[in-house]
């Protein structure tokens, strides 16, 4: 079994980014320790707009901090905890 890492904050409730709704921006509060999310500039703390969660068990398309799109599959979205940014208001990464 992979180890989290973990940055809780209090605020808004925290979910997972499998339940995340879509056109919203989270910040990242919890990872599995998966390499692969480092190199995608996934870290604690990062911001991520959903962009589509796909159906039937298909991925989530994320923007990584306005600086480009990528897809991250159920399984590791499950592991990835978030909360929703403080005043986002809407604006769009």
């Amino acid at each position: 079994m992979s180890s989290v890492k973990q940055s809780v904050k209090e605020g808004s409730p925290l979910v997972n980014l499998y339940k995340a709704k879509p056109d919203c921006i989270y910040t990242a509060h919890s990872l599995p320790d998966v390499k692969l999310l480092e190199n995608m500039g996934i870290r604690l703390g990062t911001k991520l707009l959903v962009r589509n969660r796909y159906a039937f068990g298909g991925p989530v398309v994320l923007r990584v901090e306005d600086a480009y799109t990528v897809a991250v599959g159920k399984d590791i979205a499950k592991q990835i905890i978030v909360a929703q940014a403080s005043g986002d208001g809407g604006v769009v990464l």
